[in-house]
């Protein structure tokens, strides 16, 4: 393994959070509603038509770049278009145009991690792929938690969050475009889509990841909400809990990664689904003394999902389509993101706003890594 492209690529899963924490998650949304007078509708409703365009559209360019040789290509592109509206953002004050300028940059925000996801396996060998992998989640959790602190208290306006935002993001994701390159191909490829929809342990492997990522989004998205709904936390302390988990996040990405040096990436993926429905479980009997080490638990096992799930689907994958078969995860992925919201909301919606709909809300999110679980051993066994 070369140390200088392995660190450039783990460099960018910094970059990538930090536009993830401070545009998607943040100040972006923030600036739509109080400053341009925009709604949370407006941005959900861009947010979703972008992220799907995008990924439609990535399974056609990543197929194209598969066949061609040219992911590392489309991967720069897309990185150095981010970099480009990032800085325009600073110009912007009405609501269409940074609407308009949001729904583009996605975009291309999300063809590179596309891209980016694919390229482990140029820069990483089979038995070195995990502790790569695990680097780069560990990293990308520093990256969210340092950007937000940082931006939060320098800057003075969002067009300075922005500006700060572009600066962090290319320093930081430059060295990927610099230093990361796809292998050189020794044939060409012509892939099938009509094949890939018919290969039976692969689409397995995808409702798995969908039925797991489903519960993950849903921690992420709800968990404060528990905390303060059921707990009775207050802000601050909600604050701690999460920031506790995100330490063992970062700490536990690496330690995966080197796990997976000498385990089956493939096998181990299995107690990952396990993990996930017994948290759950640890979460609904937890009291306000236990939530820490629930919030651990948790923390590990968000590192130990990203880390591993993209080295098992490189793992499967023939090296000619890795960049199509990203785009299929990243599908599922994002259908994922949008599931569980709709449960969570549907639950208390039907039950009321009270402690005893979140617990039933969260119960029903467990299920969804037991059953993804059972669809990953029918994977197994077809492997």
């Amino acid at each position: 393994m070369k140390k200088l492209p392995f660190f450039s690529w783990a460099l960018f899963d910094f970059a990538e959070t930090v536009f993830s924490a401070n545009i998607i998650s943040v100040f972006f949304p923030l600036w739509i509603i109080n400053t341009l007078g925009g709604s949370s509708y407006h941005y959900s409703i861009v947010y979703s038509i972008s992220v799907f365009t995008s990924i439609l559209l990535g399974i056609v360019t990543g197929k194209f770049a598969d066949e061609r040789g040219y992911k590392d290509v489309f991967f720069k592109f897309a990185v150095l278009s981010v970099i480009f509206f990032l800085f325009t953002l600073y110009f912007i004050d009405s609501l269409i145009a940074a609407l308009s300028i949001f729904f583009v940059m996605n975009l291309f925000y999300q063809q590179s991690l596309i891209f980016y996801n694919s390229l482990l396996y140029d820069v990483s060998t089979d038995k070195e792929r995990g502790f790569v992998s695990g680097i780069g989640v560990g990293i990308g959790y520093i990256g969210g938690v340092v950007s937000l602190l940082i931006s939060n208290y320098l800057a003075d306006s969002p067009s300075q969050t922005f500006l700060i935002t572009a600066l962090i993001f290319t320093f930081f994701a430059i060295p990927s475009v610099l230093f990361v390159r796809s292998k050189k191909k020794e044939r060409f490829f012509k892939i099938n889509i009509k094949e890939i929809f018919r290969d039976k342990p692969f689409f397995l492997f995808i409702l798995a990841v969908l039925l797991l990522t489903d519960a993950a989004h849903g921690l992420i998205i709800f968990m404060s909400i528990y905390l303060n709904k059921v707990m009775l936390f207050s802000q601050d302390q909600i604050v701690n809990i999460i920031a506790l988990a995100g330490i063992f996040a970062i700490i536990c990405a690496p330690a995966v990664g080197f796990l997976l040096h000498k385990v089956s990436p493939v096998r181990f993926f299995q107690f990952v689904f396990l993990g996930w429905f017994l948290a759950f479980l640890a979460l609904l009997a937890s009291n306000r003394f236990t939530i820490y080490i629930v919030a651990i638990v948790f923390g590990m096992l968000l590192s130990s999902l990203w880390t591993t799930m993209r080295v098992v689907l490189i793992s499967i994958s023939p090296e000619h389509q890795l960049t199509t078969r990203f785009a299929f995860m990243a599908l599922s992925e994002r259908m994922a993101s949008i599931v569980s919201p709709l449960i969570w909301g549907g639950v208390v919606f039907i039950l009321g706003e009270k402690a005893f709909s979140y617990k039933v809300a969260t119960f029903i999110l467990s299920i969804f890594p037991l059953i993804g679980f059972f669809v990953y051993r029918m994977f197994l066994r077809t492997t």
